[in-house]
């Protein structure tokens, strides 16, 4: 006794499951390739702000060319940076973790901000919380005229 198989069809629900996969596929690398973005924006403006801060210091010594920069002075100047740049509008839930200086010359600068990436939202509702340092050194060089 044979049973007949009737195979109209399965072509269809295969072709609908791979373009399902492939279309998932994308989407997360899309997502990928937005918090990507994201961190690098955030990055480029941890080493303006660092760089913006490591111009707030004072001269110790205006022979020997030497220069100190306080904790406090590079905070200020990393906020008012930030202020004057409008950041909230590019940077959801922006915040400066820290600022910290290190040698009396180099200023480190941390930020967060948060990433949300397209159409994904429905999945991570939060977005994704991104993190950047910038660096920056103040050098002052004896210029002979």
């Amino acid at each position: 006794m044979r049973l007949a198989k009737n195979d109209d069809g399965q072509t269809s629900v295969f072709v609908i499951g791979v373009t399902m996969v492939i279309l998932l596929f994308a989407l997360t690398i899309t997502a990928i390739m937005s918090v990507n973005l994201q961190h690098r924006k955030l990055l480029s403006l941890a080493d303006s702000a660092a760089q913006s801060a490591a111009t707030a210091f004072t001269i110790v010594d205006p022979d020997e060319f030497s220069v100190t920069i306080t904790n406090a002075s590079a905070s200020e100047q990393v906020s008012q940076y930030l202020q004057a740049l409008d950041t909230e509008q590019h940077f959801p839930n922006l915040a400066v973790q820290s600022v910290r200086v290190v040698g009396e010359t180099t200023v480190q600068v941390q930020l967060t901000a948060t990433a949300h990436p397209p159409i994904v939202n429905w999945v991570i509702p939060d977005g994704v919380t991104v993190v950047a340092e910038g660096t920056a050194r103040t050098q002052l060089n004896d210029v002979a005229q």
